[in-house]
């Protein structure tokens, strides 16, 4: 059972790497106004670098596209874990680990040559489908400290180091012991997903400890790939995000039939 729950999650790692690699905001750019987002401004493929080319709204559907993915994932690693043929059931399938190869695609997609985006907007479906509790932290943090310094990486890197942190707080997680079979995860509903392991499988698989280590490492994974961006804070050269700011499609500065990078 178990061996057959490893193949399972393998496999819809596999599917959730492929996911993540796909690119919403190179696919629209490209096939809509014939540009490559990662051309222009920080050369970036997340949400943020996008509304400053095509606009805030094509910002904001691209975060909650890329969200989205992540949510996929969960479902397919759901429905894998439901096969059961002759006797061989993938029950113990887990639905956590494969999410965090989403947010590895989405850095390293396949399909672009493994130049991708900075897993904010990933990041942020993870925590939403795992727990409200960090989500709504990672996003309180991130408004309110937006609206201070100006800095979409700075709010980011706050968000992710908070969440990372305060998930291991017992109130917040659940985690009364580090236990790895499930059985706190059993008996605690602020995660809901673990509602459908009711549906196929009593011996849950996921545990309240594993998915606080992927919450952990996908934090670290958001800081590293933020890097840049750390190093321009320190030398005082990174830009303000400007909410008044017009697109630079609505400037003029990009057209479909003009690509000089900016």
């Amino acid at each position: 059972m178990i061996l057959y729950g490893y193949l399972g999650t393998a496999v819809a790692a596999i599917i959730g790497y492929l996911i993540g690699s796909f690119s919403w905001s190179i696919f629209i750019s490209k096939t809509i106004y014939k540009i490559d987002v990662r051309d222009y401004h920080s050369k970036n493929a997340g949400a943020t670098n996008t509304s400053r080319i095509l606009g805030k709204k094509w910002g904001f559907a691209i975060m909650f596209l890329d969200m989205f993915k992540v949510t996929i994932t969960m479902f397919i690693a759901f429905s894998i874990s439901c096969v059961n043929i002759n006797g061989v059931n993938f029950g113990s399938t887990s639905y956590y680990i494969p999410t965090f190869f989403v947010l590895i695609g989405h850095s390293y997609p396949i399909y672009f040559k493994f130049k991708g985006g900075k897993i904010v907007s990933s990041f942020l479906g993870f925590l939403w489908i795992t727990n409200p509790y960090y989500f709504l932290i990672a996003t309180v943090v991130w408004w309110s400290t937006i609206f201070i310094w100006k800095r979409v990486s700075v709010s980011s890197i706050l968000a992710a180091l908070l969440t990372g942190a305060l998930c291991w707080i017992p109130q917040l997680s659940g985690i009364d012991v580090i236990n790895f079979n499930g059985e706190l995860l059993q008996d605690y509903h602020i995660v809901w997903v673990n509602y459908l392991h009711y549906v196929n499988y009593d011996n849950y698989y996921d545990s309240l400890a594993l998915i606080n280590i992927i919450v952990t490492l996908s934090a670290w994974f958001l800081i590293i790939k933020h890097h840049k961006n750390i190093t321009s804070l320190f030398k005082k050269t990174e830009k303000p995000y400007d909410f008044k700011a017009k697109s630079d499609l609505a400037t003029g500065n990009i057209s479909t039939n003009n690509k000089n990078k900016q």
